[in-house]
């Protein structure tokens, strides 16, 4: 019975386990993307602060390509003029949806704007720090600011403490301008914990409180599925013969749901626990009372010495045989007793 728990332990244990990483998993991924949602909204707000404190007068040109369009809305390429003459970009496919805004005269805007006066990058990090935390997001950040020149050089700019600036941690890229020559990286370094924290706590609670439901049911459905079968070999409370061999018929009573009386073996057996083996006369005295079904099991003292000693006994001997036999049984069954009445015993079962 030891190994049937210890397997239903495991199993309920690893279902459990199993239970818990799903629950975890979806809670992750779905936090994780609400995270990056708010990330990428908090992030144009603290762009749109930073354009505001930004010198706007300054005087520019744009125009595009028009003779060949990539898609309905979109140009093949674009190009500024200014003292030095015009400036041609090829736009990206990609870059173009990713653009911070869908406005052709807001990216031209942006474009002239952070030419002459580039992106702080520490500057525009706090800003949205800020913003992250109006959403109640208190994680560190970064930002990664690569700028394309007109030689088509790139310009790479990052936070400062930017060592956890990875893939792994990385929420958003955008770009600046309509000619797409600023790219904006965001990351956030948030852990699972710190992310949900609340919700692995309630669900080890959770699958802790359903480890343990599902193991005592197990175990519970277990004792009767084999209390069942046993019952189908021995009728309580009655003599019946649950196997004859040669002249030799082995003789077995349910005492109790799943306390069993094995008369030719001299012993009582709890199913799944206490063993406990009897002395012949008391064996025999045990039998006795189960042979008196029909008086309530129900023995007189001359009963008792007729039968164990042939009228040769005392009440002192009488009284000790009786008391052997309540004890032996009740180290199996405590609930099981011999009680006293007016001219003799009577089995409680």
């Amino acid at each position: 019975m030891r190994r049937i728990n210890i397997i239903l332990l495991s199993v309920t244990i690893c279902l459990g386990g199993i239970v818990f990483f799903l629950l975890c998993r979806y809670t992750h991924e779905s936090k994780k993307s609400d995270v990056n949602k708010k990330a990428k909204e908090t992030f144009i707000k603290a762009f749109g602060q930073e354009l505001k404190s930004r010198d706007l007068e300054e005087y520019f040109s744009f125009n595009y390509n028009a003779k060949t369009l990539l898609t309905a809305d979109m140009p093949d390429s674009v190009y500024f003029e200014d003292e030095f003459g015009k400036h041609w970009y090829r736009l990206d496919t990609k870059k173009h949806y990713m653009n911070v805004t869908d406005n052709a005269n807001v990216r031209s805007l942006h474009s002239s704007t952070f030419r002459e006066n580039p992106i702080m990058v520490d500057s525009l990090n706090n800003i949205w720090k800020k913003c992250l935390q109006d959403y109640d997001i208190y994680v560190k950040s970064g930002l990664c600011v690569s700028v394309t020149g007109y030689d088509r050089k790139v310009k790479s700019m990052s936070t400062l403490h930017n060592s956890w600036c990875n893939i792994s941690n990385q929420v958003f890229t955008i770009y600046v301008g309509y000619a797409c020559e600023i790219e904006i990286v965001g990351y956030l370094n948030y852990s699972i914990w710190n992310m949900m924290y609340m919700e692995i706590l309630i669900y080890l609670l959770l699958c802790a409180v359903s480890v343990y439901i599902i193991y005592r049911t197990s175990i519970y459905v277990v004792m009767k599925i084999k209390s069942m079968r046993q019952k189908e070999v021995v009728q309580m409370p009655v003599i019946e013969f649950v196997q004859e061999m040669t002249n030799t018929p082995i003789r077995s009573y349910i005492m109790h749901d799943d306390v069993i009386f094995y008369a030719e073996q001299k012993k009582i057996e709890k199913l799944g626990g206490t063993k406990e083996k009897l002395q012949p006369q008391s064996c025999q005295l045990l039998e006795l009372f189960f042979r008196a079904k029909d008086n309530d099991y129900i023995l007189t003292d001359n009963d008792i010495e007729k039968e164990l000693w042939g009228n040769t006994g005392t009440n002192n001997r009488l009284h000790k045989s009786v008391g052997r036999l309540r004890s032996s049984i009740q180290k199996v069954e405590p609930s099981i007793d011999i009680k006293r009445n007016a001219s003799g015993y009577q089995l409680l079962l």
